[in-house]
């Protein structure tokens, strides 16, 4: 079973009614994107999977605070990961080793940066 399909399998089993024309809208393409690119073979693209991740978010956001559908939202999110890590690394397998901790090094800068600039400063009141 490829990515793709196991991909559509989980959100499906999660989502009762799923159909491949509301799963490529999940993924923010036509509805039958699902349908032609399960007939080319091909995996779901880089932006599908971006907008994906982010209606999963979305969807965490609204729902009841811990309940197991969040966990079950947050499971897809990790195999969706996964799934990003490994076609990065296939992309950067022929490169030195030296250059891909460095790449990744940078990604990680990125990330702390952000979370560094959404995160509000301290407020200290009553003190002189």
């Amino acid at each position: 079973m490829t990515f793709t399909e196991e991909l559509y399998e989980k959100i499906s089993n999660l989502y009762v009614g799923m159909t491949v024309r509301g799963f490529s809208e999940l993924c923010g393409k036509s509805p039958s994107y699902y349908g032609s690119i399960k007939a080319q073979n091909l995996e779901l693209s880089s932006s599908a999977i971006a907008h994906l991740m982010e209606g999963i978010e979305e969807r965490k956001m609204a729902a009841p605070a811990s309940t197991q559908f969040i966990t079950q939202l947050s499971n897809i999110q990790r195999f969706i990961a996964d799934e990003i890590a490994q076609r990065h690394h296939k992309c950067s397998a022929n490169q030195n080793i030296k250059i891909r901790h460095m790449l990744l090094e940078a990604v990680g800068n990125l990330a702390d940066q952000e979370l560094d600039n959404r995160t509000p400063t301290p407020v200290f009141i009553g003190l002189n």
